[in-house]
């Protein structure tokens, strides 16, 4: 990646910079800086789209403790991978409590709830098997 395309991502503008090969180029932190959830919604978490493709989808998504993530089903395999703070994850019947640098995978067609239990971030990474990834980003 081209120095440009680092300080683009670091701004949080134009992420792909142009090339064809990158969906996209985030940093983080920032990003989580700049979508707060508000402690004043029932929710208590906010996402943000920040790759979505006819294959692919990364969400960001910032939740604070007491936060929930109602029960959805997968719509195709997807991951959890907690950035900051922590998380527990209820699969089907199952519970895993998920920290910052952990991640979980989920098969598709299962449903899933997440309730923060420490303020914090959290990427989910949908991938659609059904269709051939273009190329390019955007």
């Amino acid at each position: 990646m081209t120095d440009e395309a680092q300080t683009t991502a670091a701004d949080g503008e134009d992420r792909a910079n142009g090339d064809a090969a990158v969906y996209g180029a985030f940093n983080l932190e920032a990003e989580i800086a700049r979508f707060p959830p508000d402690p004043e919604s029932v929710a208590r978490h906010r996402a943000e789209t920040l790759v979505k493709t006819e294959a692919l989808r990364v969400v960001l998504v910032s939740i604070l403790a007491g936060g929930t993530l109602q029960e959805h089903m997968a719509p195709a395999p997807l991951t959890v991978h907690v950035v900051r703070g922590a998380l527990r994850l209820r699969v089907g019947e199952r519970t895993a409590e998920l920290h910052a640098g952990e991640l979980l995978a989920i098969a598709p067609d299962t449903s899933y709830a997440i309730d923060g239990i420490a303020d914090g971030a959290f990427l989910m990474t949908i991938a659609d098997l059904s269709h051939t990834p273009a190329t390019g980003g955007k």
